[in-house]
């Protein structure tokens, strides 16, 4: 593959980005050296727990008024040195618990001691929320929806991929790992999908734009032991904190280190082969200098195995901080060398009680090692399929953040990163599933589309592509038991992608009032090499290639396949494109009252699109028409080049009325965007169909209550979204001729109510749960007047219902023993398009629920934790996609869909280590 036109000018940003590291490591030795015999005051230590007693590990211990610091250890000792003599305020903050402030007296060369524990504060209502807000407030202050889930939260809910984090998140209807553990589908609010939904790191978008074709930006992050929490805030106001952002923001927050070495190293093992380990480690280079660094590395075969090690691949991340007397300087960077399974629909019977045809079990997949390295001829050589490669992310990111406390009350904070990235998307694709009589009854003669290719009469042969009889001679014939084959699609997408970019924040405080204003602007490149091939398969767990001989009556055998392949290249893009985006944005926060806020705001995006795109040819390699399997598509050199522009704008108003301490109300109303993805120019033929692309907008209004009361703690909010400008494009035949064309869509609209609620009803039992009830339907806007009758029609694989509910008991004692319970569920789906389904007999995906089951405990005084969960508990075969009425030719009651990943059990390992030396007598 030749390197992308910018993967020069990248390398020597990136090498420019590691000696600016490096001299920044090299400063912090130097300032180090320099101070290490620096010592004054006294220092202040003790230990912080739960409390049910526990220790509490990596919580962050701040003296008031100084930069001196700590982080508890793995037994929840903290130590901070050098503390000013006299009195001083020691406050203890950490997700998931309400901070705590105790006061010591400090003398010179002496220790104070301060023993804290913390009441846990499950929702976060009192945890300093920074995702879409103007200044960081508490969430209780917020006027969004916000969720923040703490890294320990999230290694407890032990999710199967990126997104599915989000099932503790109320609002977010349609959350998968069916699929794997990258490249997952979701939707907020019924109606908006990934590309609605910005993911960031750090504040920074990953990618400026969310969706591309085969490649969703959960590509490009992964949970470990760096990251120290997730916030996600849902709601239009998200729009004016980012571009393409009015569905939600889920904003990925990493450690920073602090004033004393501290880490954690976990090892997890799982059935199906899968090992894991993690580290992360932090703490001070010298004075005002500290880093954090780690990362993780894992092997597995993957709970639906597909005969090869499906996923395998590990990251590494590392920041560097500077801080000033006025604010902070930090450099960081990431690395993704990672290769996932794309795991795809199974063959199924029984909509209502689905169950798994004969020959596949819990665990089997529709993957096989008869398609790995294999070689297909095209016009300009040969063409090597990595299907092992499957979903392959191979990205670096250099990033540098300044925030700055300027004069007369000013802020400034910018951000400026480059990425880059050699994306793959490598897979066998079922199409349906079928008996071999109905897949020769639909082959044509390719002489004469009008004739068959198999008339009556013919001898029809199946044999097995790569099986032999003991002569190893004679390819042995098909007999899978089930008597079905899959014409499949193996495809191999190449797809490199970077991008440049900078966020700035200028903002200022006016008394209780808060002025800011903004600037975003990005530069994102795509290339797309798309490789087709047309395979047959059987219908197996790791399914076998097959070939097929006709042999027409009175005539000569007619190899339909050759080595397996139906064609060895049917499909070909070949293309590449930029995005330059500039964005601008004013807000401000007014204080009303001593209890009511607003918040207000607008953005405005320009966006310019540039796309070439290869035109292709048919090419015939052996120049017999007969032979289909190489009558292949591919590009012929000639290329159409399409230009376009786009200008947006998002508004926002919200409101927040702090009641008490313990209750806080808010109300917001929005109308934000998103633009097109650069790839919806990839296949366009003409500049018609390049203009009639549009952002798409998005009116949202929503409102709730976010409370504490005694033992317990609740949101409650309710939600209106309108989706507007919606387009879809794809192949049609249009007067007998197969077009690309894009056509307006239906607005699509949704209401319903978010609850998150959690309750502490004795010592030690945590109940916490989310739920979503909604109608997410078509709305106006319908083109065919036939079918202006559908407005009001449920949309499809849209639930009406969907939570999650999650139980967890903390025994007293030294071992620190906790037992949970997971549940979730969500409510049937309609599986067909609004538009097209019958209404009086539509196909559905039935409503399903499975559990998580987990165990842990500490070994006292030792920083080491070992946990145990059981995923899947009872092996539900919960459809999260898939056509029921797709049911093979012939009549056989068979449809491919794609269930729940199977049962799974997890063990863990993790030791804290470093921190702070335990508190010693004096």
């Amino acid at each position: 593959m030749p390197r992308s036109p910018c993967a020069s000018q990248f390398s020597l940003i990136l090498r420019t980005l590691a000696l600016a590291l490096a001299a920044l490591l090299c400063l912090a030795g130097v300032s180090s050296r320099a101070v290490a015999q620096q010592t004054q005051g006294g220092s202040v230590a003790g230990r912080v727990t739960d409390d049910a007693g526990t220790a509490v590990s990596g919580a962050d211990v701040i003296i008031e008024g100084t930069r001196r610091s700590a982080q508890t250890g793995g037994t929840g000792d903290y130590l901070i040195e050098d503390v000013p003599a006299g009195s001083q305020t020691v406050r203890v903050r950490m997700i998931g618990f309400r901070s705590q402030t105790a006061t010591v007296s400090v003398t010179e060369g002496g220790r104070a001691t301060a023993d804290i524990s913390l009441a846990r504060d499950p929702l976060q209502l009192q945890t300093m929320v920074v995702t879409a807000t103007q200044t960081p407030r508490t969430n209780l202050d917020a006027s969004v929806a916000v969720t923040t889930l703490s890294a320990q939260e999230i290694e407890k809910a032990v999710p199967r991929s990126t997104s599915e984090m989000l099932r503790y998140v109320p609002g977010f209807t349609r959350v998968e790992s069916s699929g794997g553990e990258v490249n997952n589908n979701i939707v907020i609010r019924g109606i908006l999908d990934q590309g609605f939904v910005m993911i960031m790191e750090d504040g920074m978008p990953v990618f400026p734009t969310m969706h591309t074709y085969f490649m969703n930006a959960d590509n490009l992050i992964r949970f470990d032991e760096n990251i120290e929490r997730m916030e996600v805030v849902r709601g239009g106001a998200s729009a004016l904190f980012g571009s393409n952002t009015p569905g939600a923001i889920i904003n990925y927050i990493n450690k920073t280190g602090g004033d004393h070495f501290a880490g954690t190293m976990r090892a997890t093992a799982a059935t199906e082969a899968l090992a894991r380990y993690d580290l992360n480690i932090g703490g001070p280079l010298g004075q005002d200098w500290h880093f954090n660094a780690g990362g993780f590395y894992r092997y597995d075969h993957g709970v639906r195995d597909p005969g090869f090690p499906g996923i395998r691949g590990g990251q590494l991340k590392a920041n560097v901080t500077r801080d000033l007397r006025n604010g902070y300087l930090r450099a960081s960077i990431k690395y993704i060398d990672d290769r996932n399974q794309f795991i795809l629909p199974l063959p199924l019977t029984n909509a209502q009680d689905p169950d798994y045809i004969s020959g596949f079990s819990n665990y089997g997949a529709l993957l096989s090692n008869e398609g790995l390295d294999l070689r297909v001829p095209t016009p300009t050589g040969d063409l090597t399929l990595p299907l092992d490669n499957g979903l392959r992310t191979k990205a670096t990111w250099g990033t540098v953040d300044l925030g700055l406390d300027l004069k007369n009350d000013w802020h400034l904070q910018n951000t400026a990163q480059v990425m880059q990235n050699y994306q793959e998307h490598n897979a066998l694709v079922p199409g349906t599933i079928q008996t071999p009589d109905a897949f020769v009854a639909g082959l044509k003669n390719p002489l004469d589309t009008a004739l068959l290719r198999a008339p009556p009469g013919s001898t029809v042969q199946f044999l097995f592509t790569n099986h032999f009889d003991v002569t190893g001679k004679n390819k042995l014939p098909f007999d899978t038991p089930n008597g079905f084959v899959i014409p499949s699609v193996e495809w191999h997408v190449a797809k490199p992608i970077s991008a440049i970019q900078d966020q700035l924040q200028l903002r200022r405080s006016f008394g209780k009032h808060t002025l800011a204003i903004g600037g975003y602007v990005a530069n994102y490149t795509q290339e797309n090499h798309w490789n087709f091939t047309d395979v047959l398969v059987d219908a197996r767990d790791n399914p076998r290639y097959l070939d097929l001989i006709v042999t027409p009556p009175g005539g000569i055998p007619d190899s339909v396949t050759k080595n397996g392949f139906r064609n060895f290249l049917s499909t070909y893009s070949n293309g590449t494109g930029s995005v330059s985006i500039v964005s601008g944005v004013v807000g401000g926060e007014i204080q009303l009252t001593d209890r009511l806020r607003a918040d207000l705001g607008a953005r405005v995006e320009y966006d310019y699109y540039q796309q070439n795109s290869e035109n292709t040819s048919k090419f015939d390699l052996d120049g017999n028409p007969a032979t289909t399997y190489d009558n292949e598509t591919f590009g012929n050199g000639a290329f159409r080049h399409f230009t376009n522009n786009i200008t947006d704008w998002a508004g926002s108003l919200g409101l927040n009325y702090r009641l008490n301490e313990n209750w806080g109300f808010y109300a917001a109303g929005s109308r934000g965007y998103k633009m097109p993805e650069l790839d919806g120019l990839l296949n366009a033929t003409a500049q018609e169909q390049v203009d009639l692309a549009e952002a798409k907008e998005v009116q949202s209004a929503e409102g709730g209550v976010k409370a504490q009361i005694g033992r317990g703690a609740f949101t409650v909010g309710g939600f209106y979204v309108l989706g507007k400008n919606n387009t879809g494009q794809g192949l049609e035949v249009v007067n007998s001729v197969t077009t690309w064309v894009i056509r307006q869509q239906p607005d699509v609209r949704s209401y319903g109510a978010e609850l998150e609620a959690v309750f502490n009803p004795l010592q030690g039992l945590l109940l916490q749960g989310n739920a979503t009830l909604m109608q997410a339907e078509l709305g106006g806007n319908i083109v065919q007047d036939s079918l202006k009758y559908r407005e009001g029609t449920r949309l499809a694989l849209s639930p009406k219902t969907l939570g999650n509910f999650v139980g967890v008991y903390t025994f007293r004692g030294q071992y620190g023993l906790s037992v949970k319970a997971d549940w979730h569920w969500v409510a049937e789906r309609f599986s067909e398009d609004a538009l097209t389904r019958p209404l009086d007999n539509p196909a559905v995906l039935p409503a399903y629920n499975y559990f998580n089951f987990g165990a842990g405990f500490v070994i006292p005084n030792s920083g080491t934790r070992v946990t145990v969960d059981l995923l899947n508990a009872f092996q539900s075969k919960g459809l999260e996609e898939g056509n029921p009425r797709l049911s093979s030719a012939g009549g056989a009651p068979v449809f491919l869909a794609r269930p729940l990943l199977p049962r799974r059990l997890q063990v863990s390992v993790s030791y804290d280590f470093g921190g702070s030396a335990p508190a010693q007598p004096q």
